[in-house]
């Protein structure tokens, strides 16, 4: 999604502070200090860490795909419980680091997930040409995953294109040749990775309402000229990833318009030609109950066609944020239809990647973490009035969820 209303206000370094490997160069590039601390601190968040993964469950990869079910090193089932972190977007990313951090230990020590999802900006990387390499951006991404890892958490990898300028931004609403050198750069850091997937490409969206199922899917599957831009196609982006490149990891891959939906994927032909795919739903478009979830995504596993993973979702999001449909998402009914919606998960083995520790999102403030927001039934609307305040998402639900299912 594009986060236009995310606004950042947490500042200071990590809970546990920057892995060393990466603290070196991300000092020079970032702020030109270390950070310091002691080190009985640091022997207490070390312990508290080891009290949190242990009461947990935590997944080891290499994974792979069979029939529906996504399957650890140790073979048994993984089921991704996990958050979204989209700090290194924009040109504010070089502040956000710490606050990333923060959020990636918090996903491991309070949220009770298995999986971090970091938002990468192919543009931060390569610049607007796809052309340009900054070191320092990918240094802020390895100590990223290197925190996540230290904290035993799955790390999805994704590739993002929402915050590009809005001079170019009407050209990059699919893969293209830039999101090739992107992960061309990548896998050569991840590429053996057994503990990081990849999230190909955030929400294609190289769809215009009216536009026939046949023309939405073959230009999704195989690319072409959209808005007089030529795009790949996610069969074309999966194959040079996985060939080409020779990537091992597990991918992620999202639908088309915004990956809302999935329906009739499978009678257009268009699931992918290439091993190790989990098709990623994001804010379900239609009706919020059981036969929309079956028709959008479900009926990939009742059918055992593919895996399936909620790769970002939230039942609230703050103005001005945009959704196809219009305004920010909001789920008018959601005291009863979010824990709905989480069995309707749990049911079909689907996992989830709650969006966002930001207030408004998931969390009540940004000074605690741990402190997610509850939905009051009595109160709960989704009048533009309130649009833009806080304690609205379901923060506190999807902390028991994974709790539950993963505790």
């Amino acid at each position: 999604m594009t986060r236009a209303g995310l606004v950042r206000v947490r500042t200071g370094f990590g809970r546990r502070g920057v892995v060393a490997s990466s603290a070196v160069v991300l000092a020079a590039v970032l702020v030109g200090t270390a950070p310091t601390g002691g080190a009985a601190a640091a022997t207490r968040a070390t312990a508290a860490a080891a009290t949190a993964v242990a009461s947990c469950g935590k997944a080891a990869g290499p994974f792979s795909v069979s029939g529906t079910q996504v399957l650890g090193a140790d073979g048994k089932p993984f089921v991704s419980y996990g958050l979204t972190v989209p700090g290194l977007q924009g040109a504010g990313w070089g502040t956000a680091v710490m606050d990333d951090l923060d959020e990636i230990d918090a996903a491991a020590d309070d949220w009770c997930a298995n999986t971090v999802r970091l938002q990468l900006d192919q543009d931060d990387l390569l610049g607007l040409q796809g052309t340009e390499f900054n070191q320092g951006y990918l240094a802020a991404i390895e100590s990223e995953v290197s925190q996540a890892e230290s904290d035993h958490l799955v790390v999805v990898l994704n590739d993002e294109t929402n915050y590009a300028p809005a001079s170019v931004a009407g050209s990059q609403l699919g893969p293209t040749s830039a999101t090739e050198t992107f992960w061309k750069d990548l896998v050569k850091v991840y590429g053996d990775d057994p503990q990081v997937i990849f999230d190909l490409f955030n929400e294609p969206r190289t769809y215009s309402p009216g536009m026939s199922a046949a023309t939405e899917w073959q230009l999704w599957l195989d690319g072409g000229q959209y808005d007089g831009v030529d795009y790949l196609g996610m069969a074309d982006l999966a194959n040079y990833v996985r060939d080409t490149l020779g990537a091992k990891n597990l991918f992620w891959v999202e639908g088309p318009d915004w990956s809302a939906s999935f329906a009739g994927m499978v009678q257009q032909g268009a699931l992918l030609p290439v091993s190790g795919v989990v098709y990623a739903v994001h804010h379900p478009a239609g009706q919020q109950d059981t036969a929309s979830w079956n028709a959008d995504f479900g009926y990939l596993v009742t059918s055992g066609a593919a895996p399936v993973v909620e790769g970002e979702w939230t039942n609230y999001e703050p103005m001005p944020a945009v959704q196809p449909s219009g305004g920010g998402a909001c789920w008018s009914d959601a005291p009863t239809k979010v824990p709905e919606f989480l069995q309707y998960l749990a049911d079909h083995d689907i996992g989830l990647n709650g969006y966002t520790l930001q207030p408004g999102f998931l969390i009540k403030s940004s000074t605690n973490l741990a402190v997610p927001n509850t939905i009051n039934a009595k109160t709960w609307t989704c009048e533009s009035s309130q649009e833009t305040q806080p304690g609205q998402g379901a923060g506190a639900e999807i902390m028991s969820w994974f709790k539950q299912q993963n505790g």
